[in-house]
């Protein structure tokens, strides 16, 4: 059988980075053109807020944007209308985010933030004990299905712990 070449993997990729065609396009979604202007309005809405109160229209800030190089995806000039516009969408999406943020919050699955990200045992308190309105950590379904069952007295943590790798142990037992 005939030896196959060995790649030279450094001079493939300046080949590969050569070739026409070989560089993706920075497409934003939808396919358009991805010019940076949606990121810039992002980062300095604050600012332009600010402009605008100070007196400029919307017009003129479109007008400075488009000194400093931003341009929409085809490349025309920023209009007052395409800023505004970008500057509604910002508002929109970071509205959706503040509505999943708020429904994820109301969920019953969803732990307390000081909780999830608390690995120690004395943080997880009941709202008696700490003094605060924060609520109890909930039980795991399997201990809610053992204790509505009623067939087990309650476990400790050890006892607990020893059946959880029981279980895993049986489920990955090899036949």
């Amino acid at each position: 059988m005939a030896k196959r070449p060995r790649l030279d993997l450094r001079r493939l990729a300046r080949d590969a980075a050569a070739a026409p065609g070989a560089q993706r396009a920075n497409l934003a979604p939808g396919g358009r053109a991805a010019t940076g202007l949606m990121d810039a309005v992002r980062a300095d809405l604050d600012a332009l807020f600010a402009l605008q109160a100070g007196g400029l229209t919307w017009n003129a800030i479109a007008a400075g944007l488009t000194a400093q190089g931003l341009t929409t995806a085809d490349g025309r000039a920023i209009t007052g209308r395409n800023l505004t516009g970008v500057i509604s969408s910002i508002r929109r999406q970071a509205q959706r985010g503040a509505t999943r943020d708020a429904e994820r919050k109301t969920r019953a699955d969803v732990r307390d933030e000081a909780v999830a990200t608390s690995t120690s045992a004395s943080a997880i308190q009941t709202p008696e004990a700490s003094g605060s309105a924060s609520p109890r950590p909930a039980l795991s379904l399997d201990l809610i299905a053992d204790a509505a069952v009623g067939s087990r007295s309650r476990l400790s943590d050890a006892e607990r712990r020893i059946a959880a790798l029981a279980r895993a142990r049986s489920l990955l037992k090899k036949d």
